[in-house]
């Protein structure tokens, strides 16, 4: 009993200060994160093995993650046939246990997790980091185009939610650890912990960030980032050969980046556009069951993948491939036709990918959307190539790392973090400069409009979680009457000047009300005295009586703009009807003092 009432008198300690609470937080948070990831790549490897290679007896090539990757081969004799097979298995378990345990897992995660931030004060129900887990792994692992990312983002902003209510934090800080369990989980299985940490504030508006939230995902992401990679090895997503020179060597190339930042961005719409019209597609499908429809969105995308493994999965391997410049795996012949078929590997990825996850299906759209950028940038290359040997010096793998970057940079509308990632997925800082450029452009070209992530909101100002900063302007809520000085100094005005002027330093002001048998005469200001002069006249003789008056039932906010107007620095409170009848004084002070007591109320608001 004396032991664990130390344990708490520690915790309280720790949580009484904001730098322990997120200390602590961010480190739990960390660690849910990198074991969830874990969790998640184990078992999508796991089912990957025994239901998707097994049945099909096709092997789907490996990322640079992967310890031992090398060049590609088409598996031979694989029964082509049961692909749609395994991947429609995977569509009716994880439509099934969605939609019987836990139908928000549905979807790509992270916009639910960004949702549950915004609208929902930061809750997420206790099952469905596990749902989403389970669902996930069987999706993707079946064969569904999709991606990791998105469900490891749920899974530790679910935890975040979780260890919030233990800890029994307030709403704010609750948005905040889901916040900072966004970027942990895709900072830990894209061994990405800065870019993680970044995103983490990044991705939850269209042209805003959520600062509160870096120091808490700075270190959810390095505990998430250690775990993971202590198991799975401290690699980079891909690699780039040691043969490969990237690298930002001319101005030139600055045009090829800007090219690449227009098209990825126009693809970046289509991308968007395809996933949510499909989407909308199934959403409108009433009479057809809800766990069946990631079912019937998995056969289209198996039809697909039996012509086009390269839809198949995350798709990671693929673009390894293209880095190993392992072209005869995938069509060669004349320059147009190759390029035409890498931009119909580009449209089928995308479509897979919408009919996988807009079905129903569990999984996420971040790797799907870097294969699909990996797939342009081939397409674009080919020509770039072909027709304009001024860009000669520019190598292959430089436009697949920068068109895959920039067409997701564009639609996550998280261009500085996806920028970062790129550099640490890669390990490589030598293309920042082309990233920094073709990424931005493609943020612009795609627009506001064009997400992949909808329950974005555009700024702070439109978020719920910020409304009370915004919605409600504090200074329009607290009333001139409520912010007054109520035994404000006054003379009459038979005192003498000398006794007024004793009574403003008194006061420490500038100005001082006349006010005779309760009512408001006149109003004097030092500033409109010679101290120098004869101060034994009454002070009738030096007062003004156009006095600084603003009604009782006005607000602080029009009496600080009426004081940035009034040298004397003082406002009389008085009747609308009548202006004699004075109730008291107002001030910068007041009004300073009415603003803090406001601010202190409503957060011990946001703390109940």
């Amino acid at each position: 009993m004396v032991f664990r009432q130390f344990l708490h008198d520690i915790l309280n300690k720790i949580l009484s200060t904001t730098a322990g609470k997120w200390t602590l937080i961010g480190i739990i948070i960390g660690i849910i994160a990198g074991f969830g990831a874990l969790a998640l790549y184990s078992a999508i490897d796991l089912i990957t093995i025994y239901l998707f290679q097994n049945l099909t007896g096709f092997t789907l090539p490996r990322s640079g993650i992967v310890s031992g990757t090398s060049l590609y081969s088409f598996p031979t004799n694989y029964k082509f046939y049961l692909i749609p097979v395994s991947i429609v298995i995977g569509g009716l378990i994880s439509g099934f246990i969605i939609f019987k345990f836990a139908p928000e897992a549905e979807g790509h995660g992270t916009d639910a997790a960004i949702d549950a931030f915004h609208n929902k004060q930061g809750k997420i129900r206790k099952r469905i980091p596990l749902v989403k887990t389970i669902a996930s792994a069987i999706t993707i692992g079946s064969g569904g185009s999709a991606g990791r990312e998105g469900p490891t983002a749920q899974i530790a902003a679910g935890f975040g939610s979780m260890i919030s209510d233990v800890f029994g934090l307030s709403d704010r800080d609750r948005r905040i650890a889901v916040a900072a369990g966004i970027g942990a989980g895709i900072g830990s299985i894209f061994l990405a912990p800065l870019g993680g940490a970044i995103l983490s504030t990044e991705i939850l508006y269209r042209r805003d960030f959520e600062v509160e939230a870096l120091i808490p995902a700075i270190i959810a992401s390095v505990v998430g980032y250690s775990i993971f990679g202590y198991f799975v090895g401290y690699k980079t997503i891909f690699d780039i050969p040691v043969t490969t020179t990237i690298g930002f060597f001319h101005p030139t190339a600055l045009l090829a980046y800007l090219i690449i930042g227009i098209i990825t961005g126009l693809g970046g719409i289509f991308y968007v556009k395809t996933f949510y019209g499909i989407q909308g597609f199934f959403n409108r499908r009433k009479k057809i069951p809800k766990m069946v429809k990631p079912a019937i969105g998995a056969l289209i995308m198996g039809l697909i993948a039996i012509e086009f493994p390269e839809v198949i999965g995350l798709g990671y391997g693929w673009v390894q491939q293209l880095l190993d410049e392992n072209f005869n795996l995938f069509y060669t012949g004349f320059w147009v036709y190759v390029s035409l078929f890498f931009l119909l590997l580009f449209i089928l990825k995308v479509v897979a990918t919408s009919l996988t996850v807009g079905s129903g299906g569990s999984g996420g759209v971040f790797a799907p959307g870097i294969v699909s950028g990996a797939f342009l940038g081939v397409a674009i290359f080919i020509p770039f190539h072909a027709l304009l040997p001024v860009f000669s010096f520019l190598n292959f793998a430089e436009f697949i790392i920068v068109a895959m970057i920039a067409f997701f940079g564009g639609i996550s509308k998280a261009p500085i973090a996806i920028i970062i990632m790129g550099t640490e997925m890669t390990g490589s800082y030598a293309l920042f400069i082309p990233l920094m450029l073709a990424t931005t452009v493609s943020y612009f070209i795609s627009g506001n409009k064009y997400s992949i992530y909808r329950s974005q909101v555009n700024t702070r100002k439109d978020s719920p979680a910020h409304s009370y900063e915004y919605e409600n302007p504090i200074m329009d809520k607290i009333s001139v009457f409520d912010a007054m000085k109520r035994d404000f100094i006054n003379v009459p005005s038979s005192s003498t000047i000398k006794e007024a002027v004793s009574k403003v330093r008194e006061s420490k002001t500038k100005s001082i009300m006349i006010v005779d048998n309760g009512k408001l005469v006149g109003y004097l200001s030092i500033e409109n005295i010679d101290l120098n002069g004869d101060l034994s006249g009454p002070v009738s003789s030096v007062m003004s009586t156009e006095v600084p008056i603003i009604s009782k039932d006005e607000n602080i906010h029009e009496a600080l703009d009426k004081l940035t107007r009034e040298p004397g620095g003082k406002l009389a409170v008085v009747d609308p009807r009548d202006h004699t009848m004075i109730f008291g004084t107002v001030g910068f002070t007041e009004i300073a003092d009415a603003y803090n007591r406001e601010i202190r109320r409503r957060k011990a608001m946001q703390k109940e």
